[in-house]
């Protein structure tokens, strides 16, 4: 913080103060350490601002949850590009107003303005979190029409979007109609099997997964080893938990907290405890995940003797 003042200091004591060139990557440095009101005060002094820097300051803005203040300025605006418009959707779902986003998403169809792959990735996010699956799939057929069909962003996102909507078969529709595909396309139809129910077939996509070639990270193998575990399948999971050990991965809590709760539904509360007990790092899930299986199984007084036990490990 303490240099990014000293550099800033700097430039305006050389008079590139004003240069918008400048201006940007400073805006950006306040609002990330949570200096909003120094990036709003620097952006008020600049002389001749365009709309990349206007664009920088939204997301500024956004980021610190000032909603009315973005929109002020987004409204106020003499020039705005598409960015501008994406940037006050994504940040209106990055604070829970999805119901605004999509709002705004028909208003930059209405002004004429060109759609990209994180305009199409996040209104369908929104679509997604409230559950709408009519406008999904209107906003699908606009994809179709501005042929964004191919691209493996707003694909991985129209498979989100339906597992959301409980609509599995239409998720699997676009999954399979992928051109391509990456880890997170493969990691969404996963989950999305998980979400609905689907856990076997959550499990059969990621060894298909694996047998394309897609090594798994941390949030697919966390997801995967929760579908075990509604299967309550101790050998799958067993078999995961080594995988986890040899790439490294049993290091992430994500995958740790899956396998606890998998040997906890599986009755195997010795690895759970054990596998609590290594863990570097825990959360509020690790210990539930923990004490639910304890209590799962009628071993109250276990689970109270664990709480004794771990509580200096919190």
């Amino acid at each position: 913080m303490d240099l990014g003042r000293q550099i800033h200091g700097q430039i305006l004591k050389f008079g590139f103060g004003s240069y918008v060139i400048v201006g940007c990557p400073f805006l950006d440095m306040y609002a990330k350490l949570g200096l909003i009101f120094d990036a709003k005060g620097y952006y008020d002094e600049v002389p001749e601002r365009n709309v990349v820097m206007c664009n920088t300051m939204i997301i500024g803005l956004m980021r610190c949850g000032m909603i009315e203040e973005s929109k002020r300025l987004f409204h106020g605006l003499k020039e705005r590009d598409s960015i501008s418009w994406t940037t006050m959707i994504s940040g209106l779902i990055q604070n829970g107003m999805e119901r605004e986003a999509v709002d705004m998403f028909r208003e930059m169809i209405l002004a004429g303005f060109t759609m990209d792959q994180f305009t199409f990735g996040s209104v369908l996010t929104a679509c997604g979190s409230l559950l709408a699956l009519g406008e999904g799939k209107q906003i699908h057929a606009y994809v179709i029409r501005t042929d964004h069909k191919d691209n493996v962003f707003v694909g991985s996102a129209l498979v989100d979007m339906y597992s959301k909507c409980k609509s599995i078969k239409s998720a699997e529709t676009v999954f399979e109609r992928m051109t391509q595909k990456n880890v997170v396309s493969w990691t969404e139809m996963l989950m999305g099997y998980g979400q609905n129910g689907f856990s076997e077939e959550a499990v059969k996509i990621f060894f298909e997964m694996q047998r394309n070639g897609f090594e798994p990270d941390d949030f697919t193998r966390g997801s995967v080893i929760s579908s075990c575990a509604n299967l309550a399948s101790l050998e799958k999971g067993a078999q995961f938990h080594c995988q986890a050990l040899v790439s490294g991965l049993i290091s992430f809590i994500t995958v740790s907290n899956a396998l606890i709760t998998l040997f906890g539904k599986c009755g195997s509360m010795e690895d759970s405890y054990l596998l609590f007990i290594e863990m570097n790092t825990r959360d509020e899930v690790s210990w539930t995940a923990l004490l639910t299986g304890y209590a799962q199984f009628g071993k109250p007084m276990r689970r109270l003797i664990c709480l004794k036990e771990c509580w200096p490990l919190a």
